[in-house]
């Protein structure tokens, strides 16, 4: 079970992440998607980038994300803030 310290910590901050961590935390996919997001570093503002970004505030399309694009790919397009990783994404989501 995943306790509210974790989420607080993964929010950094990011008013945005905590949004969608709220959401995430309501989903099926939350232990595991929360786990990979730990796993692979990704918090606060590159949560937020992930969740309003590359998935255009859909949980559907955050569980594809998490279950096909490679980990790499999703670390760098996590890190884009100018919308450029949609491209590195939008593939997958096709």
């Amino acid at each position: 079970m995943i306790q509210m310290d974790e989420l607080i910590a993964m929010a950094a901050g990011n008013p945005g992440a905590a949004s969608f961590l709220s959401v995430l935390r309501s989903s099926p996919i939350l232990e595991t998607a929360f786990r990979k997001l730990q796993r692979l570093g990704i918090k606060g503002t590159d949560l937020y980038v992930l969740w309003n970004d590359l998935a255009r505030r859909d949980i559907m399309n955050v569980a594809i994300i998490m279950a096909t694009v490679p980990d790499n790919i999703l670390i760098d397009a996590c890190s884009r803030q100018d919308y450029s990783g949609r491209t590195l994404v939008d593939p997958y989501l096709e």
